[in-house]
């Protein structure tokens, strides 16, 4: 045998044993998460950690990993998730072990590291894709309302993104709109990339019990439902009668034993709802698992300043968050406010955590709130080229190369807290506008004063908070 098949011959047996050890690493998972309903103890999940610290060869995700066994060690109620989690559908619990943990967190952290060497690019984590911009909805400062409302990305085009996704080692996808489930053939593309953990936010008018059932038979899939607050927010932003819509949709895909979550847009008329206990307590009960803040920015659909909350509110919610995320097993991350878990900013398809968002129109944008973009990726594919192609335009190399933005990572953004990196990045780059008055972020006075004086408030509030001896009862809380 010569020596270059010898070596050839080692490899492929280091390859078999990788996989042998990784199917046994699946049965110790599934022993865990797939029995049936009953009590998970403490120990399980301690041992769900050491397996996950086998599986990440080069520590990449150590971090995370060491903040979850502490609080676990601290009884914190997250220790009540896999107990929630084992009362779900078979298929939800199995997709997500082996499409969100093993194929987009362990397996694909691999596949994207090679991959990014041998082209030359960015690692993003994830994407945002917007099958349909169309709606049943008119809610009050829609971010996504002036985009045109023709779908024109085909099926085989969406089926061509996911399969350069899986080449690139991105097995998670975020499918936003509009509301994605006016496609009719959107389970079908779930279905025939059942190896992508697909995570749908949707307003939830259209999940009945059909759907739900669907949905759990697929099993990866995992609905985020917009909520604003109880019915009197949910519908003054969305509509009358849609508060209790949603409500069925959650106690539909509860039923049908669904991992879901929700989405919350925290606004003036709804702070005041966001800092009691009983919102959280609320989700919990009807089945919500985890769930995005997202601050209301004043793009899209008639922009209001008047919606934002004030920088002292932002940070007031965000204690409240974390206060709640810690007595309820409910997962809320505050985009923006938790910026410091994920260094910074996340556009322009970052590496590690990054992402970028394609639209239904094919303009591949560097996040979901800037409305701009080099690229489209039907003419990327009419030229022969690939999704991948789109992560070295001048623009979102610019945008990497600022980021992050902000030494404080609880001012991370580049739209609303450190509006002039926005402002300066399309100025040298010159991206085209996605949609018609996409530019006003960036050009209209008003906006601009508004901005500028918001994201110096806020940095003098973090500024004080930061200072010795300034503890949080002596914080000021906000009207």
């Amino acid at each position: 045998m010569t020596g270059k098949r010898i070596v050839e011959s080692l490899a492929e047996r280091k390859k078999a044993a990788v996989v042998r050890m990784q199917a046994g690493v699946i049965t110790q998972v599934s022993n865990i998460l797939l029995r049936k309903q009953g009590k998970v103890s403490k120990k399980a999940w301690f041992k769900l950690l050491d397996i996950a610290e086998r599986l990440d060869k080069d520590k990449a995700y150590r971090p995370a990993i060491d903040t979850v066994r502490s609080a676990f060690e601290n009884n914190n109620p997250y220790i009540n998730f896999l107990e929630i989690i084992s009362r779900k559908s078979p298929a939800c619990r199995r997709k997500l072990i082996n499409n969100f943990f093993l194929n987009a967190v362990f397996r694909g952290h691999e596949k994207r590291v090679k991959f990014a060497r041998k082209y030359h690019t960015s690692q993003p984590f994830f994407f945002v894709i917007s099958p349909s911009m169309r709606c049943n909805l008119h809610c009050l400062g829609c971010y996504a309302g002036n985009y045109p409302q023709k779908d024109n990305l085909s099926y085989e085009t969406i089926d061509q993104i996911l399969k350069d996704a899986k080449t690139m080692g991105i097995y998670m996808v975020t499918v936003s709109g509009g509301e994605p489930f006016f496609r009719k053939d959107l389970l079908d593309l779930f279905a025939s990339h059942n190896d992508i953990y697909f995570q749908v936010f949707t307003n939830g008018t259209l999940i009945d019990t059909t759907l739900a059932k669907k949905i759990s038979q697929l099993g990866n899939i995992a609905p985020v439902i917009s909520c604003e607050g109880f019915e009197k927010e949910t519908d003054y932003r969305r509509g009358s009668g849609t508060f209790k819509k949603i409500c069925r949709a959650m106690d539909n895909l509860k039923e049908a034993g669904v991992i879901f979550g929700f989405s919350t847009v925290p606004a003036s008329y709804n702070y005041s709802t966001l800092l009691k206990e009983e919102y959280y307590k609320f989700l919990g009960e009807k089945g919500a698992l985890f769930g995005w803040f997202f601050q209301y920015i004043p793009i899209g659909l008639r922009p209001e300043t008047g919606l934002m909350l004030t920088p002292q509110q932002r940070v007031t919610l965000h204690d409240r968050v974390k206060e709640m995320r810690n007595k309820y097993p409910l997962f809320a991350a505050d985009f923006w406010n938790d910026g410091p878990y994920v260094n910074g900013c996340l556009a322009g398809g970052r590496t590690d955590s990054g992402y970028f968002h394609i639209n239904s129109n094919g303009d591949i944008e560097p996040c979901v709130f800037a409305h701009f973009a080099a690229d489209n990726i039907r003419d990327i594919y009419h030229r022969g080229d690939h999704l991948w192609d789109a992560l070295n335009s001048e623009f979102f190399k610019e945008i990497r190369a600022g980021q992050p933005w902000n030494k404080n990572h609880q001012m991370p953004c580049m739209v609303i807290d450190n509006p002039q990196c926005l402002r300066n990045v399309v100025k040298k780059t010159h991206p085209y506008a996605t949609h018609e008055d996409a530019e006003s972020i960036i050009e209209n006075p008003l906006l601009v004063n508004h901005l500028n004086n918001y994201s110096e408030s806020l940095a003098a509030i973090l500024r004080e908070r930061e200072q010795p001896n300034n503890s949080t009862g002596s914080r000021a809380v906000a009207n």
